[in-house]
This record gives structure tokens, C-alpha cells and sequence, in this order.
């Protein structure tokens, strides 16, 4: 199943609890910053920023069910459907802090996540921050045989397939490290988690500053 289909189907009737730590956060904020989040859903994350005194917010997402919640259940925030899954409808540097929320677990292509990667660079302004939370492999004896599974299939140990039949990818700590290779970390940690079906997880919490690549 397409994460797109996933997500439009299935998971705009679920019930998120993952967390989004103000306190870390908010160190890095004004009151008037220009906040985006990419893969908002019905827009959980965002009605937390709004509570805290954020009100220039805006959330994307491209599973329109998930937007049609989140209207539904919070009309007073600005939630819009993408377009085009990994372009971000903004100007180039115009946004103070994006937050992603559990997306880079649905992909799975390397070039799609270098690609968003480039996208978020680009709209963040000149030492803009990034919040990004997602899983990370779980040495737990059930994501042992499905990491196997993928394994042969896929060819990425933490790549498998769900019960519902999504693709969806769990991450080393380096890997993220990687990916994020163009900012400046300035917080990192891990969490042991429970998911919603009330499965143990392990995922880890970021935050981390634009900074200019360097041309040498």
C-alpha cells in the first residue's frame, strides 16, 4: 500500500500520541515565528504549538482525509492539502522552523529523502530550525524477524512491511546523522516508545539549525 493510500485510508482514523517537546523547542523561537509543519495530519502537533502562543502556523499534508479531520476537528487552524508529496508551497527561506512528525518512516527511497531533505533546506530561512521526530530500529525480538524479512525483500535492514501493508522504514542514529548532514544538531535523543497499537518502539527526538554549505 501506497503511504499516500495509507494515510487517507486508514490512519485519518487513528489517534496519535507522539510527543513534541515545547520546552526544547521553544529555546529556538520567537512569538512571531513562522512555523510549518510537513506531514501535519489532522493537526495534532499544530494545535500544541498553538496552545503554547504560536499563531503563525501552517500545516501540509497530502492525504486530503487527514485534512478534512483536521479542519473538522480544529477550524481554527490553517491546514492545507499539498500538491505534490515532497514540494513545500513555500518561498525559498521564508520559514522560521519546520517540524516533521514521524515521515521519514514512509520513505523508503534515498533520493526521495535527499530530495526532502533539499526541499526543507530551502524554504528554511538562514539558521532556521528543524524539529524531526521518527523510529529508529528497536532491538525487540518482534522487529527482529520483520527487519529480516525486509531485509531479503528490501535490502535495508529496518525496511518491512506492516500488517496493514504499508512499507515503512526504521532508522539507525548515523543514518539520520547522515541525512542531516548539511545542519547543525543541537539536540539529539533517543525515547523508548509505545506505539499506538501499544507496541514497544524506539524513536528519537531532533533539533537542528540550517546552516550554510560550505563551498571547499
Amino acid at each position: 500500500m501506497l503511504a499516500q493510500q495509507y494515510w487517507n485510508d486508514i490512519g485519518a482514523k487513528k489517534i496519535f500520541e507522539d510527543p513534541l517537546y515545547l520546552d526544547k523547542l521553544s529555546q529556538f523561537l520567537s512569538s512571531t515565528a513562522k512555523i510549518i509543519e510537513y506531514g501535519c495530519g489532522y493537526g495534532r502537533m499544530m494545535r500544541l504549538l498553538k496552545a503554547a502562543g504560536y499563531h503563525n502556523l501552517i500545516g501540509f499534508d497530502f492525504a486530503p482525509n487527514m485534512i478534512t479531520r483536521g479542519l473538522n476537528e480544529n477550524p481554527d487552524l490553517d491546514l492545507r492539502l499539498l500538491e505534490q508529496a515532497g514540494v513545500i508551497p513555500c518561498k525559498d527561506e521564508s520559514v522560521d522552523a519546520l517540524v516533521m512528525s514521524t515521515v521519514l518512516c514512509c520513505i523508503t527511497n534515498e533520493k526521495e529523502l535527499e530530495s526532502l531533505i533539499g526541499e526543507i533546506r530551502r524554504v528554511l530561512k538562514p539558521n532556521g530550525t528543524l524539529y524531526i521526530t521518527d523510529f529508529l530500529i528497536c532491538d525487540h525480538s518482534r522487529y527482529r524477524e520483520k527487519y529480516a524479512s525486509g531485509l531479503q525483500r528490501f535490502g535495508i535492514w529496518g525496511v518491512y512491511t506492516t500488517n496493514e501493508n504499508l512499507t515503512v522504514r526504521h532508522y539507525t542514529s548515523q543514518a539520520i546523522m547522515n541525512l542531516l548532514k548539511s545542519f547543525d544538531i543541537q539536540w539529539f535523543e533517543q525515547f523508548d516508545f509505545k506505539t499506538m497499537n501499544q507496541n514497544p518502539a524506539r524513536t528519537f527526538h531532533c533539533i537542528a539549525k540550517k546552516q550554510p554549505i560550505s563551498s571547499h
